[in-house]
Parts: C-alpha cells; sequence; structure tokens
C-alpha cells in the first residue's frame, strides 16, 4: 500500500477509441478516477500500428483532455495492448535451495518467475509481456498464492501464465505514446486489464470465459482457479459486424454503423424485424431504406461465427467442457442486442454482459463497456504494485462523471426514424 496519495495514469489503445483515465489512489487504497480523456483512433488496426501520426494525433487528442481536466501533465501511463502477435502459454519452474534455512524472499520470488521464460528460445524479435504466477509450491506443498515469509529448505516452484508479443509491435506501441507526450510505465494486455474490472472473485475461482469485443480483436481470458489460465486474441470484431451490413446492404461505415447500433440484433426474429427503416444520409448524400430482417440475419451469423471461435478456443485451451462462470461479454461491441442469447443457445452455459459499474459499484456513467479496459488497466498496474489495494473502493470526481454525461449525450445516435413500407 503506498505511503501518500500517488497518482496513475492509464490509456486504453484500440481500433476504434482512445480512452485516457487518471486517479488518484489514497494510503488506505481507495482509488478515486480525476480525469478522463476520450478521442476517435485512426492508425490501429486489430492491435497493429499501421498509421504512427494518426495514432498519434489520437492519443494526443485524448491525453489532453484528460491534461486539461487534472491541471497538469499526466504520470507515465499504463498502456493496454493486444493482437495476433501476442502468444502466451503456462510454464513451470523451479529454484532449488539446497538445505538452505531462512524464508522465501521477495528475491527469490523474482529469481524463479525469471526462470520460468530462460531457455525458451526467445529470439531479438519476442518480448515478455507479462510472466503471471499462477500458484506457488513450497518445499513440496501445492496451492501458496504468496510464498514471501514462508520457511523453504529444499524447493521454490512456480506454475505461470507466460505472455509474449513482437518486439516490434510492442516498440510502435511505445513509440506513439511517447510522441504523443506520455511516458510508458508499463504495457499490460487488454484483456487481463478488463478481467480486473468485470470478473467477481466466484468466477474467477469457478471458472470463466471472458470475452472483450473491441472494434478491431475480440481478446480472450480464461480463468480456473482463481488464477488466468489461457488467453488469445481473435479477428472478429465490432468493425466485422458493421462491415458485413455494409457489404450486405450495399451501405457507407457511417450508415452501417447506425443500422447496427440503433435497429440492429443478432436474433433474426427480434421484435418487429419485418419493418424498415430510414438511415440518415451523410455529408449531403441521400437516405436509404433497409429492411430490419436483411441487418439482422446478417449480424446473426457474424456472432454464430465469434461464438464458435469463442468454443473452439475455449477447447484449444485444454477444457473438455466450458467452466461454470459460462461467458461473461464486455468491450464496445457487447452491447449488441441479441449477443448473450445467441451465445447462451451455442454455448449452452452462462452468459453475462460485464461492466465495470457492476462489478466495482462505481457510478453508472462508467457503466458503457467502453470503459471498461480504461479502469482495468488502472487497477491492473496499482494491484501489482500494492499488495491488497484497490479493493472495493473505487470512486469518481464529480467534474469527471459530468463529462462523461456530456460524452454520452454527445454519442449516441439522434432517435430512429422509421420509413414508410
Amino acid at each position: 500500500m503506498p505511503r501518500k496519495e500517488k497518482l496513475y495514469t492509464a490509456i486504453d489503445v484500440g481500433t476504434t477509441k482512445v480512452a485516457t483515465l487518471a486517479a488518484k489512489l489514497s494510503p488506505s487504497g481507495a482509488m478515486e478516477v480525476v480525469a478522463i480523456g476520450y478521442a476517435s483512433s485512426m492508425g490501429m488496426r486489430k492491435g497493429l500500428v499501421v498509421g504512427a501520426e494518426e495514432l498519434t494525433e489520437s492519443i494526443r487528442e485524448s491525453v489532453r483532455d484528460a491534461s486539461q481536466m487534472l491541471g497538469k501533465r499526466l504520470p507515465p501511463a499504463f498502456v493496454g495492448i493486444t493482437g495476433a502477435h501476442l502468444t502466451c502459454a503456462n510454464a513451470a519452474s523451479n529454484l532449488e535451495f539446497d538445505n538452505r534455512p531462512g524464508a522465501v524472499t521477495e528475491a527469490d520470488v523474482d529469481r524463479v518467475l525469471e526462470s520460468a521464460v530462460a531457455g525458451d528460445g526467445l529470439d531479438d524479435r519476442r518480448r515478455v509481456v507479462h510472466v503471471i504466477p499462477r500458484a506457488y509450491l513450497v518445499d513440496g506443498t501445492p496451492g501458496v498464492r504468496n510464498p514471501v515469509g514462508l520457511s523453504a529448505r529444499r524447493n521454490l516452484s512456480v506454475d505461470s501464465h507466460v505472455v509474449v508479443g513482437d518486439k516490434g509491435q510492442l516498440d510502435n506501441v511505445a513509440r506513439v505514446v511517447r510522441e504523443a507526450g506520455v511516458r510508458v510505465r508499463g504495457m499490460i494486455l487488454e484483456h487481463l486489464a478488463s478481467a480486473e474490472a468485470v470478473l467477481t472473485g466466484d468466477e474467477r475461482q469457478g471458472g470463466v470465459v471472458l470475452v472483450d469485443i473491441g472494434g478491431g480483436t475480440s481478446d480472450i481470458a480464461i480463468y480456473r482457479e482463481g488464477a488466468v489460465w489461457y488467453t488469445s486474441a481473435l479477428p472478429i470484431a465490432g468493425h466485422q459486424f458493421t462491415n458485413d451490413i455494409a457489404i450486405g446492404l450495399g451501405l457507407s461505415p457511417t450508415m452501417a454503423e447506425e443500422a447496427k447500433v440503433k435497429y440492429g440484433s443478432a436474433l433474426v426474429e427480434h421484435g418487429d424485424h419485418w419493418r424498415k427503416v430510414e438511415l440518415q444520409g451523410v455529408d449531403g448524400g441521400l437516405p436509404r431504406t433497409v429492411s430490419l430482417d436483411r441487418v439482422n440475419r446478417l449480424l446473426h451469423d457474424r456472432a454464430v461465427e465469434l461464438v464458435r471461435m469463442v468454443l473452439a478456443k475455449v477447447n484449444e485451451a485444454g477444457f473438455k467442457r466450458m467452466p461454470m462462470g459460462g461467458i461473461v461479454f464486455t468491450g464496445g461491441c457487447s452491447n449488441l442486442h441479441g449477443l448473450v442469447e445467441v451465445a447462451q443457445d451455442y454455448g449452452k452455459c452462462p452468459v453475462r454482459l460485464g461492466a465495470p459499474s457492476a462489478n466495482l459499484g462505481i457510478p453508472a456513467e462508467l457503466e458503457d463497456s467502453k470503459f471498461a479496459t480504461g479502469v482495468g488497466l488502472l487497477l491492473w498496474g496499482i494491484r501489482h504494485r500494492h499488495a491488497g489495494a484497490v479493493a472495493r473502493d473505487v470512486t469518481v470526481s464529480p467534474l469527471v462523471q459530468q463529462r462523461l454525461r456530456t460524452w454520452m449525450a454527445r454519442l449516441m445516435f439522434r432517435g430512429p426514424t422509421e420509413a414508410r413500407a
């Protein structure tokens, strides 16, 4: 726990948006979100930097909003990362003591974790992002969560989850953040961050599959017995849902997004699916009338594909059946109507939507799952530097609450306009 109040920053650099959050951590371990910035993202695709200048400007805009609200420059930030270049493996390592008297130290823990990736065949193109301990064995005693201070005469072993990424891609993300005016304090896998914000302790213990549906990728984190077991990323996310509508109905991306967000459902026969709706033209273009039945069928097919890929990843992770906690969806596209029902039907398991306010009790303005990763980045960074910090008490300053209300009102589409049949 910190001895005095400290300030932390998190930057969620996504395919569709860049969210910057700053939070104060009190000596008691309470966290208050005191500044927030938001900007549309340009130059990022499926977790990869494809336009450095555009992405730098997007980050700079988001950071500037948060910095102005805070009234000073932001401290070094925890930055979220994702993408197919990230791979995971579970590794075991052992540290022999040769009948040494005394207790396990922090240095011993560091040594055994470092040995988990030693001799792994990593070259200068790959870099270790996380080595996450899942359970320790002290002199053969299993199930130890924190071995520091325990007597160990023979050995200390650890079972770890190791995440490795492409060095070039990681350097690209770090570079654009620095050029936007913020130093990087650490890089954190986005789905692990989202899990911090939306999963309950019971779900982690009993087993659960988190699916964070962003703009370019859907990130998966599987937990069992309280620890992360498997992580991966799928190339299907919000952009693919929108693109299906655009191509299938011959619409502009803006019209397709409006159809998805305002009217769309992953359920083929949802409500008045037979009716037609009018989509507003863009930049003086003529409006278009589309059938909801056609929109919903396109969304349903893509939702089914996503769920089937999630189930395949569960099988790849070595699970013969779905974990007890089922699936928890979060991320911007998780709010698609009918997605939960499609997942329940094909997965034959419990399915729910996860948002940071539901798990942490913070105000409803952060209930939108767009902010789950940003909140989670703060929680991950703080908890992994101060054991026991930020257990439950998370608040949002009145200024941030007002800013969020303004953004939500601005981002909402205008009310639906029904076309005459």
